[in-house]
């Protein structure tokens, strides 16, 4: 005859209290997790430069600084502006801070990927810049092509009200070379791989170059080709996905043409909207780039930060 084996209590109290501390457990993750919607902007504001002629950077810097005051955009990277371009927006905009880093020397020395945040929102608790070069971590070293020093500029920032910490890299590569797009697409993924923290990430930037680039495919990791993190465009993961309209317009506010500023992000943020801002005023544009505004959904955890000491690399 079969015996029937009961097993003693003390077996079934410990399966209850792993099954309770698994749920307990699964219950504080939930709770840990945490959104956040964002507005964020890239805008390449073009270098005061006297090749410019009558669309000089004194005639335009109204325009860019009503630009950030129109929008209010939660975190916005420019492209291209030199020292005197980020103070003199800085001074319309004292509800923002910035951090800025030239590329010919790492600190105000030529064009910068400057990065602006409202301040009373967020808390900027690390940051730094690296070349696009086989010296990364050289102020102004260049290579693979690229006749100007390339930089990537990065933040990270947490979100005062939920407290989900997030990054941010503000990128301007190459218009000439497709070989120093490529291996500076790549250097970025690794970087973005060695991250500090597994936060959501936003790239933001001028491309130079369109969503079907190779380069562009690498980045985003279209079918898991690489080790890097995944990334989808915001044009194609938003609602606005039309094809041909222009973000580089030459001064000349055309509507249709190549998309070469992008806005990336990581697989646990999502697009929720994207848009072209044409503003201008009776028909002369703040720059020769349109700005490029998403609001972004953040999913992530909270994060216990202290904010940093912001002179200390060159951040304002």
């Amino acid at each position: 005859m079969n015996k029937i084996i009961i097993p003693c209590l003390s077996f079934w109290l410990l399966i209850i209290m792993g099954i309770g501390a698994q749920e307990a457990g699964a219950d504080t993750l939930r709770s840990l997790q945490k959104t956040a919607t964002i507005k964020v902007m890239t805008f390449n504001v073009r270098v005061d430069t006297f090749l410019n002629g009558s669309n000089g950077w004194k005639g335009r810097g109204p325009m860019v600084c009503d630009v950030f005051t129109k929008n209010m955009a939660d975190v916005i990277g420019i492209q291209e502006a030199l020292e005197n371009q980020v103070e003199d927006i800085q001074r319309s905009v004292p509800q923002y801070s910035n951090y800025m880093a030239g590329r010919s020397d790492g600190k105000k020395k030529g064009e910068s990927c400057a990065i602006f945040y409202l301040k009373d929102r967020l808390t900027l608790d690390d940051y730094g810049t690296f070349w696009f070069s086989d010296i990364p971590e050289k102020p102004g070293s260049k290579g693979w092509g690229n006749l100007w020093p390339r930089i990537c500029s990065w933040a990270h920032f947490v979100d005062n009200a939920s407290g989900v910490g997030f990054y941010v890299y503000n990128v301007h590569l190459d218009v000439l070379s497709q070989n120093s797009r490529q291996k500076s697409v790549e250097l970025l993924a690794r970087r973005i791989g060695l991250r500090k923290w597994a936060d959501p990430f936003i790239v933001m930037g001028d491309f130079n170059m369109e969503i079907d680039n190779p380069a562009m495919v690498y980045l985003e990791n279209v079918g898991n080709q690489n080790s890097y993190p995944r990334m989808a465009d915001a044009w194609l993961s938003s609602s606005h996905d039309q094809d041909g309209e222009a973000t580089c317009h030459g001064f000349t506010g055309k509507k249709f043409g190549p998309k070469i500023d992008h806005i990336p992000l990581s697989d646990n943020a999502t697009a929720l909207d994207m848009k072209i801002d044409r503003y201008n005023v009776n028909g002369r544009y703040p720059s020769d780039h349109f700005p490029v505004i998403a609001t972004i959904l953040l999913n992530g955890s909270p994060q216990m930060t202290v904010p940093v000491v912001l002179e200390s690399k060159s951040a304002r």
